[in-house]
């Protein structure tokens, strides 16, 4: 939301194919009553985020943006039917990473509350957790409080804001099923509903408005692009936009555009407040599908994209220097019942450089099972070569070998699951580093084939690795993701230089 002195927009938002592209002819009726919500919000209201002018906004005076007004607010409040009562009942508006999406909604709620009053009327914002709902209160409070009408029309309590002559009242709550039974809303935000992994407190606040959609209740749902195509917000895109009584609006990039055109950034990102500069710096720094959904507001594509291209793998190929005397971490993707074992040694030096070496354990025919005694040697070889400090790998295939080098031989093996969040997280730390240009690998052609056969998995937690076809090896790529984690965060642990941010 920019603020009257803001640069108006210089390009229409971007739709991606959710969204639904209603051509409504408002009443004069109609957009009376949205520019009674303009008016209200510019005469009545505040920014409570960013700096004070004259290099921010905080605690100027509400002015939409020609985004808000022509994709949110109109469509909300100015399709009103012949005896003025809004159309529209609920409302799905999708946003990239700063677009104001919880100010506009308190907005919404607060110009409800005061422009359509209702005796005892409820009205709540559905957080993501505690701690997003005590901010939320703390914006909206502070809009109240700062406003001399308001301040004196409110009662501001401790966890609820009540309008003394209606009583009606507004109220934050955590996004949980039991927070929010038993509550009945003429007004219902939910907020980042990506983060839901079901309807349940959807379901729950629609059941408690049934008494109220004829009373111009309102189900207003929040997010950014979730982080795969499916799941609740990715269900609710579909089956909303055709709802005749739903408004969805999706700002972001769609699938045939370039995520790494500026172009394509810009129209992703029509909020003024957003320079092209702020995203150019999020798109160096930050990993691609990151950008794409956080930026974009894109979900992951369905297609299975590269983990890392040959570029940035090529340019490592110097030689890796292992030194006996420091510290190094092994870790093993084995499956003796397919064709191929795996294992990364990473050792870290001073500069903060990985160093990486691979052995790739094959059988010796197609279909035939791995030789179990080659791998035990070869790891043996390696811990009694090297200053080995941990060896981590996933005991599945490999559980009776941990047991015997740990028992009998003292290597420090640890058990490293290949869960969804570990791999991601594994997977994010190996892409900050090659992209960094922080790891000497020599060229060696096995570790760069498997590498290069690696692509991205959409996951709840971040991408992880996958096989772009079934036919072709990644195990040394999934083992020296394992670890480039476990080294990576040893070396921030005691390292004093610079580091990369991958939490």
């Amino acid at each position: 939301m920019s603020a009257t002195t803001a640069p108006k927009p210089r390009h229409k938002a971007a739709h991606s194919t959710n969204t639904r592209k209603r051509k409504v002819k408002y009443s004069a009726e109609g957009l009376r009553k949205a520019r009674l919500v303009a008016a209200f919000a510019r005469k009545h209201l505040i920014h409570v985020d960013g700096e004070l002018p004259p290099n921010g906004v905080a605690f100027e005076p509400i002015e939409f943006a020609d985004f808000q007004l022509e994709n949110i607010i109109l469509p909300i409040f100015a399709n009103v039917d012949r005896t003025g009562h809004r159309r529209i009942k609920k409302a799905l508006v999708g946003l990239p990473r700063d677009g104001a999406k919880s100010e506009i909604a308190a907005v919404i709620v607060l110009a409800i509350a005061f422009l359509e009053p209702k005796f005892k009327g409820q009205y709540y914002f559905v957080a993501r957790n505690k701690e997003q709902a005590r901010a939320v209160f703390d914006k909206v409070s502070t809009m109240v409080l700062h406003d001399p009408m308001l301040r004196r029309a409110c009662d501001v309590q401790a966890d609820k804001i009540i309008i003394k002559e209606t009583k009606a009242f507004f109220q934050v709550l955590p996004g949980d099923a039991k927070s929010v039974q038993s509550k009945h809303g003429d007004v219902v935000v939910i907020d980042e509903y990506h983060v839901h992994k079901n309807d349940d407190v959807l379901n729950a606040m629609s059941s408690g408005m049934i008494g109220n959609w004829d009373r111009g209740a309102l189900l207003l749902v929040l997010s950014t692009a979730g982080p795969v195509r499916k799941g609740p917000l990715w269900d609710l895109l579909a089956k909303w936009k055709l709802d005749p009584t739903a408004h969805v609006y999706w700002c972001g990039a769609a699938d045939k555009d370039n995520a790494d055109d500026p172009k394509v950034w810009r129209r992703a990102n029509p909020m003024p407040w957003i320079s092209d500069a702020a995203l150019a710096e999020a798109h160096k720094n930050l990993p691609p599908w990151d950008f794409e959904r956080y930026h974009l507001n894109r979900f992951p594509s369905t297609g299975k994209l590269v983990a890392f291209d040959a570029k940035s793998w090529d340019a490592l190929s110097g030689l890796p220097i292992i030194d006996p005397d420091i510290p190094s971490y092994l870790a093993a993707d084995a499956s003796f019942s397919r064709d191929t074992t795996a294992l990364v040694l990473d050792q870290v030096d001073a500069e903060g450089f990985h160093n990486w070496v691979a052995w790739i354990i094959k059988s010796e025919e197609p279909g035939i099972p791995i030789d179990r005694q080659l791998v035990m040697a070869t790891t043996l070889e390696i811990v009694q070569t090297y200053n080995v400090d941990r060896m981590a790998c996933d005991p599945n295939y490999f559980v009776l070998e941990m047991m015997e080098l740990a028992n009998s031989h003292g290597v420090p093996v640890e058990v490293y699951r290949q869960s969804a969040e570990k791999m991601a997280r594994a997977y994010d730390i190996m892409w900050a580093v090659v992209q960094s240009g922080r790891a000497h690998h020599g060229g060696a052609k096995p570790l760069r084939e498997h590498v290069l056969n690696a692509g991205q998995e959409p996951t709840a937690y971040g991408p992880r690795l996958t096989k772009v076809e079934e036919s072709k090896k990644i195990d040394a790529a999934v083992a020296c993701a394992i670890a480039t984690a476990v080294a990576e965060l040893e070396y921030q642990e005691g390292a004093s230089g610079p580091q990369i941010a991958v939490f």
